[in-house]
């Protein structure tokens, strides 16, 4: 038996059924039983989306030069309009989730992505800087939804023993679109201006957004409420009732929105993959000032113009790739034989067997950034620091895709959306801070050292993953968050234990 037979999936009930679960494994209504292809659909929603973001964060910085010229600004001063843009995608991902797990997916798609699209066109037709980087800033809040909403939605229709299969397609997307943004911006902005950078932003959004619109919901207890009303409306048995959201009490609101929080400080797990995983990110959106300032001429070594200097994200794009193909490889390879062997029921696998990724992937990140920052501070020929991004994409991307499905497997259902909103967070508020001080740091210590810098502590958190690998178990037997109690209580309902977080947190309060 392998782990895609036979799982107790979200439709398995065990017990008669009722209005408030699904009505045996073979429910019609249960995302698990959808088709291949409506499902394929809604994982390429968020995946869609979420590139359509992360492109509108890097694909600014193609235009920061006509920015300084129109505005006036410094350079440091024009990537606040990346930084913001940034810290607010962390910042409402805190909010969002806790919000769909409350009115559904859908609702937060089709809500939050126009509003997206409305702050883009203000920051396109700002006329002054301030006005820019305040539609920018909202601009990044409302989109934060669609970044933190997507791994919801892929919990709701895929199983877990296809996440490592699945997973990838839409943690790659962060990734792949920022790659993507200077390489169409550099020759854009050349063009026309950082204005119309704005546009293709707003054209991409309107696309998505077009595209997203025929999805269905697949957040199970807005399905089964929608269910229960249509029901009795067609039974006739009470007068129909209009419809009016219930919001959270301010108390539960809380709770939910400080866990990521305390997660964060008091789970070993939590700490330690959050702050590898965001110091890799944050050195990956350094490249977006610091290639500008080596390629563009700064250094003294290369003078490419910024579509040329846009064509060199292409190694980071591909990197990405690879890095994606590679962690899909290993999960196919590892995972159905690890499920057959302690069986398939959920939560049977430990966890630290998703980490296989990150380990093969985490020496990538330091060789990676030794490679660029001394042949580029030597001013080798331009190919050699190019490729030598390759390798930090491709160990970026797997410690991240192996560290995210880590932490949802270990704190589960109940817990995991939790910790990996703290874990944005801090991968946005490191994002958006060091391009404010890349260029400087490069300037002052040289590329080679700065790269170097940035090495030795990639090379100090190698050891993460391994360590995690060895006394995961041990430091999960201590997690106040993980506990056996959770899985019975899972097995016992039949359901994920999402379901029932608000009767819980209530019932500890």
């Amino acid at each position: 038996m392998t782990g895609t037979q036979q799982e107790p999936p979200l439709c398995n009930r065990g017990s008669s059924a009722s209005a408030n679960d699904w009505r045996g494994p073979d429910d019609p209504d249960c995302p698990y039983n959808w088709p291949m292809w409506k499902r394929i659909y809604m994982t390429s929603i968020p995946a869609l989306l979420c590139i359509n973001v992360s492109f509108a964060s890097s694909v600014y910085t193609s235009g920061t030069v006509d920015i300084e010229r129109q505005f006036g600004v410094s350079h440091t001063e024009s990537l606040l309009g990346l930084s913001l843009f940034l810290w607010a995608l962390g910042l409402g991902a805190i909010i969002a989730a806790p919000v769909s797990e409350h009115y559904g997916r859908r609702i937060v798609y089709l809500t939050t992505v126009p509003v997206f699209g409305l702050f883009i066109l203000g920051s396109g037709l700002a006329q002054n800087f301030a006005t820019l980087i305040i539609c920018r800033t909202l601009a990044g809040f409302f989109g934060s939804a669609v970044v933190s909403v997507g791994g919801g939605t892929n919990a709701d229709i895929w199983q877990p023993s296809l996440a490592g299969f699945v997973y990838p397609f839409y943690f790659v997307s962060p990734f792949l679109g920022p790659a993507f943004g200077p390489v169409i911006g550099g020759f854009l902005s050349e063009a026309k201006g950082f204005r119309w950078l704005e546009w293709v932003i707003l054209f991409m959004a309107a696309f998505n957004y077009l595209y997203a619109l025929p999805q269905p919901e697949t957040y199970k207890k807005t399905i089964l409420e929608r269910r229960r009303r249509a029901e009795q409306r067609s039974k006739n048995a009470t007068p129909a009732r209009s419809f009016k959201p219930v919001l959270p009490s301010s108390t539960l609101v809380q709770r939910i929105v400080l866990k990521p929080f305390k997660m964060l400080f008091i789970e070993s797990i939590v700490l330690f993959m959050t702050i590898y995983m965001a110091f890799n990110f944050a050195v990956f959106y350094s490249f977006f000032a610091a290639f500008p300032y080596i390629f563009g001429g700064d250094a003294g070594h290369y003078y490419f113009t910024p579509g040329q200097q846009g064509l060199t994200f292409l190694s980071i794009a591909l990197g990405c790739v690879v890095g994606f193909a590679v962690v899909v490889y290993i999960d196919r390879r590892t995972y159905p034989a690890l499920a057959a062997r302690f069986g398939s029921d959920r939560g049977d696998v430990p966890p630290e067997y998703r980490l296989y990724g990150a380990m093969v992937g985490s020496p990538l990140n330091p060789a990676g950034l030794f490679w660029f920052g001394w042949t580029a501070g030597a001013g080798a020929y331009w190919p050699s620091p190019v490729v030598a991004a390759v390798p930090f994409a491709v160990g970026n991307i797997m410690v991240y895709s192996s560290g995210a499905l880590y932490i949802m497997d270990a704190y589960g259902a109940l817990h995991g959306a939790s910790a990996l909103s703290a874990n944005s967070l801090l991968r946005y508020a490191a994002g958006g801070a060091f391009p404010l001080f890349t260029v400087q740091m490069f300037a002052s210590m040289g590329v080679g050292w700065a790269s170097s810098l940035l090495g030795f502590v990639s090379v100090a958190l190698v050891p993460v993953p391994w360590v995690l690998y060895k006394y995961g178990r041990r430091i999960r037997a201590r997690s106040r968050y993980i506990t056996t109690k959770d899985s019975v209580l899972e097995r016992e309902c039949g359901h994920p234990l999402q379901d029932i977080v608000s009767d819980r947190e209530q019932a500890s309060s």
